[in-house]
């Protein structure tokens, strides 16, 4: 309850560490592995894609319970743990730079670095639980971000469309342009609309998993239409580094892939309804 309110006031700062350069998607395969010792655990793995890892304090690590996996020919146990990142054995390295150019993700690399057993988050073996909890609830956070970038995507091109000059008329006078603004308001209503919708059952306390899947794949893939459509209106301006319409498109083609391809929420969806209904 202290962390929370130190995290709310603002005071630390929080990331979240779940991926590896060979877990990804299929996030079992983490090797990163917490070893019992004592009152604590020891960690030893490297996570990457830590998003809010160059100002974070401290990160939620998701790691492998030692003696559990395919190697021991059971089913692999994972927990959550609050992991310092000025701890010993923990240092936080630059991450890869995304297409968008932002500074924003590091990698965090851990050799045999001990956490205190108070530092366990939930209980043991259920980490993947909280791990997977947090991402479904950040699949629906995201979406008003986008839904955010592709409205000020749709504002710029109305803009450009209302004043650029063709033959002697505004761009936007033509019906083909007119049919693509239209449907791209059309795209970011609907998006818009279900994301509002989803939101506000979380908040009810309502169960979202499939509601977030859906979400996340048609914001994700109705946002990058719009702002694909953006840059072909906008012409060499669209494509010209610098330019506000430029970089949205990379920051919104980001989206189909952070969070979980848009593939494996098509795989989320089916699996859920084919189980549910």
């Amino acid at each position: 309850m202290r962390l929370g309110a130190v995290l709310i006031r603002g005071e630390r700062a929080c990331c979240f560490s779940l991926t590896e350069t060979d877990a990804g998607s299929d996030v079992r395969s983490m090797r990163t592995v917490a070893v019992p010792d004592g009152d604590g655990y020891r960690l030893t793995g490297h996570k990457v894609f830590s998003s809010a890892g160059p100002f974070a304090d401290f990160s939620i690590v998701v790691a492998r319970m030692a003696g559990t996996g395919e190697e021991e020919g059971d089913k692999p146990l994972f927990s959550a743990f609050l992991v310092d990142l000025d701890s010993p054995g923990c240092r936080v390295e630059d991450g890869a730079t995304p297409m968008s150019g932002e500074h924003i993700e590091s990698d965090i690399v851990l050799d045999d670095c001990f956490v205190p057993a108070a530092n366990l988050l939930g209980e043991e073996g259920k980490g993947m639980r909280v791990a997977l909890g947090r991402v479904t609830t950040n699949r629906l956070l995201h979406c008003p971000t986008v839904l955010g970038a592709t409205r000020r995507a749709v504002k710029l091109t109305l803009d450009r469309t209302r004043t650029r000059q063709v033959a002697g008329a505004p761009l936007l006078m033509l019906q083909a342009i007119q049919h693509k603004v239209a449907d791209m308001a059309t795209g970011l209503y609907a998006a818009r609309s279900m994301t509002y919708d989803a939101l506000a059952a979380l908040d009810e306390g309502r169960e979202v998993h499939t509601e977030a899947f859906m979400c996340k794949l048609f914001v994700a893939e109705s946002a990058f239409r719009i702002l694909d459509e953006a840059v072909q209106i906008h012409g060499k301006e669209g494509l010209t580094q610098g330019s506000e319409i430029e970089y949205l498109f990379r920051k919104i083609r980001m989206f189909r892939v952070l969070t979980g391809t848009s593939e494996i929420q098509r795989n989320g969806i089916a699996k859920l309804l084919a189980f549910n209904h």
